[in-house]
């Protein structure tokens, strides 16, 4: 059953040195294995996802949800995140996203979080990681504009909080935890962004402790920022579908690690492989030819040089 038939009004949008887990090149080749694993189960699985008993009805600046919550680990494409990516990036989510340093601790590649942009089509999610933050924010995200003054602003997440509570578990006696009405998330949870067509960009925003104040609206655009600052980073997983986001909730901050929500983003791994620029395999195997050559042509000319 579709959220949007449960939820009649709701719209849907179709338009210290912390070891890293891809530091080594098998590393690597898992996450590559993975990202095609994925693909397959994208295009194969016809299982539709879990939407959660917990609905936030939150709805700040009387914004729209592009669709509702929906469980972690609920379909097969959403187990391949919980379980390959998702503590990976809880990890990342402890660490200063703001630090030179992060890209090298973790292998991944910054990007302009304002320029994110769709080459292939492709039915996007945005993954809940975590909150490192007392506030209740929401975020969302815009394909025809910046921020939610202009164009088609829409809600992911009405209310971004992660759950910290905990109940018994009447099957297995352990302590789990456990989404509330003022708490609706768990890491893992995931909210489809629909078909996104070749050419749309996105801009994510953040709307602080869903605030009726638009100095605490934040986009990853820092130009339309109340303060002036960039309050969004992003980071590609090379080999994988995602994108890695997190957000700064407080107006003039700077030094906050831009952890206060994290989520992750995925638009497929051939969308990761054109914002990052990154040469295809076939290329790959071009210019390492090609590089062979200039060293063995070089060693050549050493050796008659000394002979």
């Amino acid at each position: 059953m579709k959220f949007d038939d449960m939820q009649k009004n709701n719209t849907r949008s179709i338009t210290g040195k912390t070891p890293s887990l891809l530091s080594s090149p098998v590393s690597r080749v898992i996450c590559a294995v993975s990202a095609a694993i994925l693909t397959v189960l994208i295009s194969l699985s016809s299982v539709s996802a879990e939407y959660s008993p917990i609905q936030s009805p939150a709805r700040p600046f009387g914004l729209d949800i592009v669709d509702g919550v929906q469980l972690a680990g609920s379909d097969a494409r959403s187990s391949v995140f919980q379980s390959n990516y998702l503590p990976l990036m809880n990890q990342w989510g402890d660490m200063d996203l703001t630090s030179p340093s992060f890209t090298d601790l973790t292998s991944t590649i910054a990007l302009d979080p304002s320029m994110i942009s769709i080459a292939t089509q492709y039915d996007a999610r945005v993954y809940f990681i975590g909150d490192n933050t007392w506030k209740h924010n929401s975020l969302g995200f815009n394909t025809t504009g910046s921020g939610i003054t202009g164009g088609n602003p829409l809600l992911i997440f009405p209310d971004a909080s992660e759950s910290t509570a905990l109940t018994m578990d009447k099957i297995t006696k352990k302590k789990v935890l456990t989404r509330t009405s003022t708490d609706p998330l768990l890491p893992g949870d995931f909210v489809s962004l629909g078909t996104l067509t070749s050419g749309a960009t996105l801009d994510f925003f953040l709307i602080s402790e869903r605030t009726k104040r638009i100095d605490d609206v934040f986009s990853a655009d820092a130009s339309i920022n109340p303060d002036g600052i960039s309050h969004a980073v992003a980071f590609a997983m090379p080999g994988s579908p995602y994108l890695f986001i997190g957000f700064e909730d407080m107006y003039g901050e700077t030094g906050g690690g831009s952890n206060s929500v994290l989520f992750a983003l995925d638009i497929g791994a051939g969308n990761i492989h054109a914002l990052t620029n990154m040469p295809e395999p076939s290329t790959m195997l071009v210019l390492g030819s090609f590089l062979s050559l200039v060293i063995y042509r070089k060693r050549t000319l050493d050796l008659q040089r000394k002979s």
